[in-house]
């Protein structure tokens, strides 16, 4: 029902695929499914084709991930190793997203 409602409403196939994956994980108890799946399709239809839909897709996850990072690094209860290595993470999160933009700008 969730496959014909996705289609009738006219959803991209590739989140109808992803969707799909991510059922199929939950049945199968294989929690890698979706994952693998996911970054599959990013790889070839993102990164390879240029599909914007996976690319906004990965470009929100990225977002989500350097806010939570840029919240931790602003936290003054790390010590100051900790404060070095999330200030990597923030700067490689902000040069992914620059990266993807330009990928989907291409």
């Amino acid at each position: 029902v969730k496959l014909t409602d996705a289609i009738n409403a006219g959803r991209p196939p590739l989140e109808i695929v992803l969707e799909l994956a991510k059922s199929l994980g939950e049945l199968s108890g294989e929690d890698s499914y979706y994952r693998t799946t996911r970054e599959q399709i990013l790889a070839v239809y993102g990164f390879a084709l240029g599909d914007k839909f996976i690319l906004d897709d990965e470009l929100a996850e990225v977002r989500a991930r350097l806010e939570k990072i840029s919240a931790a690094y602003e936290n003054p209860t790390f010590d100051e190793e900790e404060h070095i290595r999330i200030g990597y993470a923030l700067e490689r999160h902000k040069r992914e997203l620059e990266r993807l933009e330009r990928l989907k700008t291409s």
